[in-house]
């Protein structure tokens, strides 16, 4: 089992897919580890990389890890092969006022650093801040986090003393370091060089100051503790990051070929490709666009079923594809298959992840089984600890429907508790018939 797999191919969406395929052919790119797109300001309503966007303060999140798009014109050159990637050296940090914590003077040997580029107006930026500083206290002197702006001090300044939750500022919250980038050197080196376009960004760099891996701050636990104990394989991961470069020169093809309307040619590369390289959720994914598109949706059931299967032992990838399921609007969802992949993602993390139990609430909610949602919510909810804002008032849009619905449900038959699973593993019925060895 790779040791990496990239986060975006985990969007289990066929609207995702399709808003991927139709940028590029509009010469629109996608990064390899991440959910951004590029593209020109007048594909979407984002934000430029030289000015904030309009957003609301809502710092909520979902559990597809949302991103904020910065939009670079066209034909910049960030748009060629990344010039940083996996392996490759660290560029040095150029700091020009440090918002909190100590400053670091340079990058030293023996250290793990996450250099995460964030802003005050982004709302992902704003959910992710919790989270790193659980991690900077869970890890402590072993891994230095270090949040980079291209803000001034003064919006920094402002935004920390900001209620982040009740009695406390958002410099009550952040623990770790944050950080003023210096004429935007930081950012060039780092975000621009790696062709990310999209934050929150994450970059975790090793004992031996190279960059080990790249994404979205929310998703590198997994990475981050291979990373830190030493287990990690940057050869492996070097390969997943070629493979999703890859992957996404092959999207471009493909969105030329729907726009084209030429179904069975797009069928045939994705064909090609699954005989060179086998079979992957990517590839599968890319064809279930290209079925749909075509109005050929009869195959699709079956192929919603084959990623389930081909990622079986991955919690994050089974909790993405339950919430995508749960989430997207289309007719008849298949909202058994989304709560095999939550139940089993949550059987994975023994029940422990407040965001993977968000999911499974999520989809008994989208079922009709409010009580059974409100029962994972609450769970959820204890977990959580108010990290994430979001869980907390799901909680309570479930509450409120269960008292709306308890009227006009006097007669009807009562619900059947679900027992939220124990800690055996999950009963042959549950798991695919054909399971990877790897």
């Amino acid at each position: 089992m790779s040791n990496v797999i990239p986060r975006w191919i985990f969007q289990f969406s066929l609207a995702s897919v399709a808003l991927l395929i139709s940028l590029t052919i509009s010469g629109c790119q996608k990064s390899s580890s991440t959910t951004d797109i590029e593209t020109d300001d007048t594909a979407n309503p984002t934000a430029s990389v030289d000015e904030s966007p309009t957003t609301s303060d809502d710092s909520t999140a979902s559990n597809s890890e949302p991103m904020t798009v910065l939009v670079r014109p066209q034909g910049d050159p960030s748009t060629s092969a990344p010039l940083l990637g996996i392996g490759d050296p660290a560029p040095p940090i150029v700091i020009d006022h440090w918002a909190t914590g100590e400053p670091v003077a340079a990058m030293s040997d023996g250290q793990v650093y996450v250099v995460e580029f964030w802003a005050t107006w982004c709302p992902p930026c704003r959910t992710s801040m919790p989270h790193l500083s659980k991690l900077q206290e869970e890890y402590g002197d072993k891994v230095t986090f270090i949040g980079v702006t291209r803000e001034d001090l003064e919006t920094v300044e402002g935004f920390l003393e900001k209620e982040q939750s009740e009695g406390k500022t958002w410099r009550d919250i952040v623990q770790y370091r944050l950080a003023l980038d210096k004429d935007d050197v930081t950012s060039t080196t780092y975000m621009k060089a790696a062709g990310q376009n999209g934050i929150p960004s994450a970059f975790i760099v090793g004992q031996d100051g190279r960059v080990e891996w790249i994404g979205h701050p929310m998703s590198m636990d997994t990475p981050l503790a291979s990373i830190v104990s030493g287990d990690w394989d940057r050869d492996e991961a070097i390969a997943e990051a070629k493979n999703a470069e890859a992957l996404q020169a092959m999207s471009r093809t493909l969105g030329l070929l729907a726009r084209s309307q030429k179904w069975d040619e797009a069928l045939a590369l994705i064909d090609s490709a699954e005989a060179d390289n086998g079979k992957s959720m990517m590839l599968t994914q890319y064809r279930m666009f290209i079925l749909s598109s075509a109005g050929r949706t009869d195959e699709i059931p079956a192929l919603e079923a084959e990623i389930v299967e081909q990622v079986w032992d991955n919690a994050d990838a089974l909790n993405n594809i339950a919430w995508g399921i749960a989430t997207e609007s289309r007719e008849n969802p298949n909202f058994e298959l989304a709560l095999k992949a939550a139940k089993r993602a949550c059987e994975i993390q023994d029940n422990q992840n407040a965001s993977t139990i968000d999911t499974l609430a999520r989809v008994y909610f989208e079922q009709g089984n409010v009580k059974a949602a409100i029962e994972w919510q609450t769970k959820a909810a204890k977990l959580n600890g108010g990290e994430i804002a979001s869980i907390d008032s799901v909680l309570k849009e479930y509450e409120a429907a269960l008292k709306k619905d308890e009227p006009a449900s006097k007669d009807e038959p009562a619900t059947e508790k679900t027992e939220p699973p124990k800690d055996a593993p999950a009963s042959e019925k549950d798991k695919p018939a054909s399971e990877s060895s790897e």
